[in-house]
C-alpha cells in the first residue's frame, strides 16, 4: 500500500486546506482575467439564467463539487448553496438539519469539527464513491469564480451573514450573487427576480412548459435538470466530468466513517433496552436524556447492519425497533431509532425488510400523537416522516417482486390517501421502482402517470440512459 495513505487524518486536512488556498486567493487573478470574469457574470446576470437547486443532483450527490460542477457543464449558470457552519467555525455546503439521511453519521453539521466531517462518508456511493465529501464554501467560492457562476445562497442558520460577506470580499464576488435571504441586506447583493421553480413538478423535462417558461417575465428560473432548458435556449450542453473535482480528495478514499467498537451482544442489548419507547419526555433535561438514548439506539442498528451478520437475535431486535420506534417531541429524534433499524434490515437482506418498510410507509399509529406537534396543520402520520421518508431510497437496494409491489401499491394512491400516511413520496416511489425494474414498459407506465412528478421522473431516467446525444449544439 502506498505509504501516503497512512498518513494521520489532521495531516491529510492540514495539506487539503494547504492546496486549497493554493488554487484560491493566492492564485490571483490577472486585471484582464478579472475583466472577463465580471464581464461574464453580468452577461449571466442579464438573460434567462438556470440556477440548479443544490447543484446537478441528477449527476452528482446535492451540495457537492461535483454537482455544482456538473450544473455548468450541462448548460446551467449557477448553484443554489446551502450554507451552514461547522463547531469550529468553518463555513460548508449542506442542507438538512440532520446529516444521517446522507452520510455514515449522526447530528447537525454545527456539532462537528470539519475535520471530524470530513471522516463520514455518503451513505450511497453515487458516481464518485468515496472521493467526494462536503465542501467548504470557500471550495465552492473557487469553483464559481472559475466559472464565472451565479449564486443562490440559501443560508441556513442566522449568523453567518457577516463570515459570508467576508469571503465575498475576498474572491470579489459580490456580482456572482443573485439571491441572498433577506436579512443579508448588504446593498452589493443585486437580487435578480425569479421566472420560475421548475424541479418541483418535473416541468424542466416537458417541452411544452419550457417553451411557456421562456416566455415569462424576469430572469432567474429554479431546477434541477439544466439540459433541455438550455438547448431550448440555443446552448452547447455538456458532457459532465467523470473525474472528481479535486484529485487531492483521494486521500480520503481510504478512510472509513467511524466505526462502534462493541460487541455485538452488546448493540443488541442497546437496541432492544427501549421500554421507554412510547413514553414522551417533558422537560428540558429528560428530553436529552430521552434523545440520547434514542441516539444509541440508532447508532447500534445502524452498525449492526455494517457488520453483515444476519443471525435470529440481530434480526428480531431490528425488527421489534421498526415497530417500536420511539416517540420524541423533537422531530430530529422521533423514530430515529426505527429508522435506522429498517436501514440494517434491508443492509442484511432480511426476508422481512420489504414487508416493514410497507409498515412503516402506510402506518397511522394513534400513538404517534403523544408526541405531534400542536402547531403542525398535518395529518398525524406527517410526525412519523423520519421512519417513512428513506423508505424508497432503502428498498433500491432490496429488488423483487415485493419492492416493485410497494412502488405501485404507492403510484395509485390518490393524492388525499397519500396525505393522510405521510408527506406525499409519488417521485421517490417512481425513482424507486425505475431503479429496480428498469424496463421500457415501466417507462411507458410512468409516462402515463397523471402527476407530473412522475412522469418527470421517468422522462429524466429515459434521459439519462437514452443514446440522445445531449452535448451536440442545439438546432
Amino acid at each position: 500500500m502506498n505509504r501516503c495513505f497512512e498518513f494521520p487524518t489532521k495531516l491529510l486536512v492540514f495539506i487539503s486546506c494547504i492546496v486549497s488556498i493554493s488554487r484560491g486567493v493566492t492564485a490571483r487573478e490577472t486585471p484582464q482575467a478579472n475583466a472577463l470574469r465580471h464581464r461574464r457574470v453580468s452577461e449571466r446576470r442579464e438573460g434567462a439564467h438556470l440556477i440548479c437547486h443544490r447543484g446537478g443532483v441528477e449527476f452528482a450527490h446535492e451540495n457537492t463539487l461535483e454537482a455544482y460542477r456538473a450544473s455548468f457543464e450541462l448548460g446551467g449558470d449557477g448553484n443554489e448553496i446551502d450554507v451552514r457552519q461547522t463547531r469550529d467555525g468553518v463555513l460548508v455546503c449542506f442542507h438538512d438539519d440532520m446529516i444521517d439521511h446522507l452520510l455514515e453519521g449522526y447530528g447537525d453539521v454545527s456539532e462537528y469539527l470539519w475535520e471530524d466531517l470530513q471522516k463520514l462518508k455518503f451513505r450511497d456511493p453515487g458516481k464518485f464513491g468515496r472521493y467526494t465529501r462536503i465542501p467548504t464554501l470557500r471550495e465552492v467560492f473557487e469553483l464559481h469564480r472559475e466559472h464565472s457562476g451565479l449564486m443562490f445562497l440559501d443560508i441556513k442558520r442566522p449568523g453567518l451573514n457577516e463570515a459570508i460577506g467576508k469571503l465575498l470580499d475576498e474572491y470579489d464576488m459580490w456580482d456572482h450573487v443573485v439571491h441572498a435571504p433577506g436579512d443579508f441586506s448588504d446593498p452589493r447583493i443585486k437580487r435578480t427576480r425569479s421566472r420560475a421553480g421548475m424541479y418541483l413538478d418535473r416541468t424542466e423535462v416537458d417541452d411544452e412548459a419550457i417553451a411557456k417558461v421562456l416566455t415569462l417575465p424576469g430572469e432567474r428560473i429554479l431546477l434541477e435538470y439544466p439540459q433541455l432548458v438550455a438547448r431550448a435556449l440555443g446552448r452547447n450542453v455538456g458532457p459532465a466530468s467523470e473525474r472528481p473535482v479535486k484529485d487531492e480528495i483521494a486521500v480520503w478514499a481510504t478512510s472509513e466513517s467511524p466505526r462502534d467498537s462493541r460487541s455485538t451482544e452488546e448493540l443488541v442489548r442497546i437496541l432492544v433496552d427501549a421500554e421507554d419507547w412510547d413514553v414522551v419526555a417533558k422537560g428540558e433535561s429528560d428530553e436529552k436524556r430521552s434523545a440520547d438514548r434514542i441516539l444509541e439506539r440508532a447508532k447500534a442498528a445502524d452498525e449492526l447492519g455494517r457488520r453483515g451478520i444476519a443471525s435470529p437475535e440481530i434480526i428480531a431486535a431490528l425488527e421489534e425497533r421498526v415497530r417500536k420506534r420511539s416517540l420524541h417531541r423533537d422531530w430530529r429524534y422521533c423514530g430515529l431509532d426505527g429508522c435506522s433499524a429498517l436501514r440494517g434490515l434491508i443492509a442484511l437482506k432480511a426476508t422481512n425488510g420489504a414487508k416493514l418498510a410497507r409498515f412503516c410507509l402506510w402506518r397511522d399509529d394513534p400513538l404517534i400523537e403523544r408526541a405531534r406537534n400542536p402547531e403542525w396543520d398535518n395529518p398525524r402520520a406527517w410526525t412519523d416522516f423520519r421512519t417513512k421518508l428513506p423508505v424508497f431510497k432503502m428498498l433500491e437496494s432490496l429488488p423483487g417482486s415485493e419492492t416493485e409491489a410497494i412502488c405501485r401499491d404507492y403510484l395509485a394512491l390518490s393524492d388525499e390517501a397519500a396525505k393522510e400516511i405521510g408527506i406525499p413520496q409519488f417521485e421517490e416511489a417512481a425513482r424507486c421502482l425505475l431503479e429496480i425494474s428498469p424496463l421500457e414498459s415501466t417507462i411507458t407506465e410512468l409516462k402515463q402517470h397523471r402527476l407530473s412528478v412522475v412522469r418527470g421522473r421517468a422522462r429524466l431516467f429515459e434521459l439519462g440512459r437514452s443514446d440522445v446525444d445531449l452535448s451536440s449544439k442545439a438546432d
